[in-house]
């Protein structure tokens, strides 16, 4: 933009879930939910300067939804998005990690640390591969192979983003389901984190090598 007037054109989403690079989903979404009616403020910043308007977005006339349904549809909407984050940052935790893994045994070529990094590489595998289908690599994929975990939540997210009104009963006892599973799955990784990890680590630290930091 230059100085002068300018017009920006806000599609009303909030912030999607997080990605990762070559993420492929089946039927899902990774858009936010739409900002339900409300008062709310625009603020410019320029030049470490920033100023505010107000700003009233309003229901569409035409529909016959109410306020509270909408609101509704974005607090569901948004608990959908974040646990698809909470099951996408896993998975890119994860990667972190094996390949943290993957370069210390680049730096020695011991038995015990590589036979701890395959342990440990292995048991991280298992929780990343019930979270997201690592065999997909274009879009078509998931013709052959069973979408997971992060896939079916942001499956559940386009569903409760589409139109405008009140989320079918249904939707909240599915995600529940998913919540249960996705936290089977965290759980799994913390107790790898927890054991496994430490052990590398000790090997490393026998080689002086580098330990891997989980972050």
């Amino acid at each position: 933009m230059t100085a002068g007037l300018n017009r920006t054109t806000w599609n009303l989403e909030y912030p999607g879930p997080t990605t990762f690079p070559g993420m492929v989903l089946w039927g899902a979404t990774t858009s936010g939910p739409a900002a339900p009616p409300g008062s709310y403020q625009v603020r410019l910043t320029v030049d470490g300067r920033s100023q505010t308007q107000p700003l009233v977005v309003k229901r569409h006339p035409w529909r016959s939804v109410t306020d509270a349904d909408l609101q509704e549809q974005f607090d569901l909407g948004i608990r959908i998005r974040d646990k698809v984050t909470e099951a996408n940052n896993a998975v890119i935790f994860i990667r972190n990690v094996k390949q943290q893994v993957k370069d210390r045994l680049t730096k020695s070529n011991d038995s015990q640390l590589a036979d701890s990094a395959g342990r440990l590489t292995a048991n991280l595998s298992v929780v990343e591969e019930a979270i997201y289908q690592v065999k997909n690599q274009s879009n078509q994929d998931p013709l052959n192979f069973p979408i997971k975990i992060n896939n079916r939540i942001a499956s559940l997210l386009r569903a409760v983003n589409t139109g405008d009104g009140k989320p079918i009963a249904s939707i909240d006892p599915i995600f529940q389901d998913l919540i249960g599973e996705l936290k089977v799955q965290t759980d799994k990784l913390q107790q790898v984190l927890t054991t496994d990890l430490p052990a590398f680590n000790t090997e490393a630290g026998r080689l002086k090598v580098e330990p891997v930091v989980a972050k």
